[in-house]
């Protein structure tokens, strides 16, 4: 139950810091297309650092998985189940493509998904077409890509998701 009212003040702590803050905007420069860096989390709201907007063009192209680390933190109704970490280690077939219409395309384990994305500071919004192999309309299936690192040949993709049983947390780390 502890665990239950921690990850509750936390999520509940987190939404007021930041719907109470507005992160200072990062000045325009020109982008000298070496590399982006990003903060963690949005924005690091311990620190106050300013989020760092990431360049889409750096985005675009085809993305080989070098690995995929997920954990999964039981709670609410699932709690006292034991935590479970897993790596999945990329093949040559898996990837993760991002053109510059917007559109993006995603293959691990022999299951190729489709979305749209839009760039938003340092975060992917991803709306899913194909989710799993299945088309879905509507835009039911939404996912928030943190990126965390971005260089010419290197992108880490930290994404979170909360049910009520469980708190997934899963980075992604690419290589062009």
């Amino acid at each position: 139950m502890k665990n239950l009212y921690f990850i509750l003040a936390l999520l509940l702590a987190g939404c007021l810091l930041v719907s109470c803050k507005k992160p200072p905007e990062a000045p325009q420069t020109p982008n000298t297309g070496t590399t982006t860096k990003t903060t963690t989390g949005g924005g690091d709201t311990t620190t106050g650092l300013p989020i760092v907007p990431i360049n889409p063009g750096m985005l675009v192209g085809t993305w080989q998985v070098i690995n995929d680390t997920s954990t999964v933190v039981p709670w609410g109704l699932w709690q006292g189940h034991p935590v479970t970490t897993s790596n999945y280690v990329g093949t040559p077939a898996d990837y993760y493509k991002f053109t510059a219409g917007g559109d993006a395309y995603t293959s691990l384990k022999g299951v190729i998904d489709t979305a749209n994305y839009m760039v938003s500071q340092d975060s992917v919004h991803v709306v899913y077409t194909f989710f799993n192999g299945q088309h879905v309309t509507g835009g039911i299936y939404n996912s928030f890509w943190q990126v965390t690192n971005l260089t010419a040949h290197t992108a880490t993709l930290t994404w979170l998701f909360v049910s009520p049983e469980t708190a997934t947390t899963s980075v992604t780390y690419l290589r062009k």
